[in-house]
C-alpha cells in the first residue's frame, strides 16, 4: 500500500506530497525556471525558451521540465522510489527557496537533488546539441552514474557532452548531493522538436530512474 506524507515548507502557503514508498533516498525533483500561468497564459521566465517555429509555436524550457519531471514522477512511483516535486507550481520559485526546500528535506533523511533543465546557444537556430551532467564537485560519484544512464539511452540520439564542474547555486547550496542535468538544447531546431517528443521525455525519465536504482544498490 503507497502512502502520502505532507510536508508543510513555511516559505511559501503550500503542502508538497512525497511519494512515501521509505526507499534508501529521497529524489528531489527540480523542474528548472517557471511554468504558465494558468490565468493570463503567460510564460513566467524571462529568455529560456526557443525562436520561433515555422508555425510560431515556441519551446518554453520551464514547461517541458515540467513535463519531464511528471513522467519522472510516474516511474518511480512505479518502481518504488520515494520522491517530491521540489517547486510544484507554475511559478518560477527562487533558487533560495528551492534550496531551503531541499535543505529542510535532507536535515531528516537522505537526499539526492536533480535539477531538470535543456540548454541553449547562441541567438536564433544555432547547431550545439547534446546532454551534460554539471556538479559542484567532480569527486562526488553521483554524477557518474547520471552520466552513465543518459549517454547510455542517448547514445546516437544526441551528443555527450559529458560531466562538468559547475558553480550554479543550486549545486553550491544544496547540503545534500545535487547534479543538474541539460538533457538536449531547445537553441537547435531539430533537436528542439525532440525535447517536445513523448519518445525524448520516457529516455529522459528512463535515464533518471534507472540512475536512482543504481544508487539504491
Amino acid at each position: 500500500m503507497l502512502f502520502f506524507r505532507p510536508v508543510r515548507f513555511f516559505t511559501f502557503s503550500r503542502r508538497f506530497f512525497i511519494q512515501n514508498n521509505m526507499s534508501k533516498y529521497l529524489y528531489i525533483l527540480d523542474p528548472g525556471h517557471g511554468g504558465i500561468n494558468p490565468e493570463s497564459g503567460r510564460y513566467m521566465t524571462a529568455g529560456k525558451r526557443s525562436p520561433s517555429f515555422d508555425d510560431g509555436s515556441i519551446l518554453f524550457e520551464g514547461v517541458e521540465n515540467r513535463r519531464k519531471v511528471k513522467a519522472i514522477i510516474q516511474l518511480m512511483n512505479e518502481n518504488k522510489l520515494d520522491c517530491v516535486d521540489i517547486v510544484n507550481d507554475w511559478r518560477d520559485v527562487p533558487l533560495r527557496n528551492r534550496v531551503n526546500r531541499a535543505n529542510k528535506l535532507a536535515s531528516t533523511r537522505k537526499c539526492i537533488y536533480i535539477s531538470i533543465h535543456s540548454n541553449a546557444f547562441g541567438n536564433g537556430w544555432t547547431r550545439p546539441t547534446g546532454i551534460s551532467v554539471h556538479q559542484f564537485n567532480l569527486n562526488s560519484q553521483i554524477g557518474n552514474v547520471f552520466h552513465q544512464e543518459l549517454s547510455c539511452n542517448f547514445d546516437g540520439i544526441t551528443t555527450d557532452r559529458g560531466i562538468k564542474e559547475s558553480d550554479f547555486y543550486v549545486l553550491r547550496h544544496t547540503t545534500c548531493p545535487a547534479v543538474l542535468l541539460e538533457i538536449g538544447f531547445h537553441s537547435n531546431k531539430e533537436e528542439s522538436k525532440k525535447i517536445m517528443s513523448g519518445e525524448w521525455i520516457q529516455l529522459v525519465a528512463k535515464s533518471v530512474v534507472d540512475s536512482c536504482k543504481i544508487l539504491e544498490l
